[in-house]
């Protein structure tokens, strides 16, 4: 199993950012569980793989899915796109809050693709480690 972490230290208590398969085995330090993939999950695979939240509104475009997985040495233009897209959407209140909350608890991403290291859920992490950058360090308002 593949798990990779970014550890913050806020209030002396450990937040982290952890990416996993969805199939990776849960642990009980994964705190909120988050599917991040353009498609949604059934509610009997939902409970099976302990998903708490569904942001498939934040998973990237089908079209640019089903571009990276057939050129899956691609990634660098899929994160490159994929940021774009989650910059001029409408949920950057929603990926600012996000990006605050993973400083102070730990969420878990889920994606379903092949790569541990290259897939929608690390470029999704990539682009709220960014945005961190710019979140106030004490107000959950932003």
């Amino acid at each position: 199993m593949y798990e990779w972490l970014e550890e913050r230290f806020t209030s002396g208590a450990k937040a982290m950012i952890k990416i996993k398969h969805f199939l990776d085995p849960v642990e009980v330090d994964d705190g909120a569980r988050i599917w991040v993939e353009p498609w949604g999950l059934t509610a009997d695979f939902r409970q099976w793989c302990q998903v708490n939240h569904l942001m498939c509104h934040l998973a990237p475009p089908r079209e640019l899915c089903d571009w990276f997985e057939n050129h899956p040495d691609g990634y660098e233009y899929f994160r490159a796109q994929y940021h774009e897209w989650l910059a001029k959407s409408s949920f950057k209140p929603a990926l600012q809050q996000l990006a605050w909350t993973a400083t102070r608890e730990t969420l878990t991403l889920l994606h379903q693709g092949d790569d541990v290291e290259l897939n929608s859920a690390m470029a999704l992490y990539e682009f709220l480690a960014e945005l961190e950058a710019y979140c106030p360090p004490d107000s959950p308002d932003l």
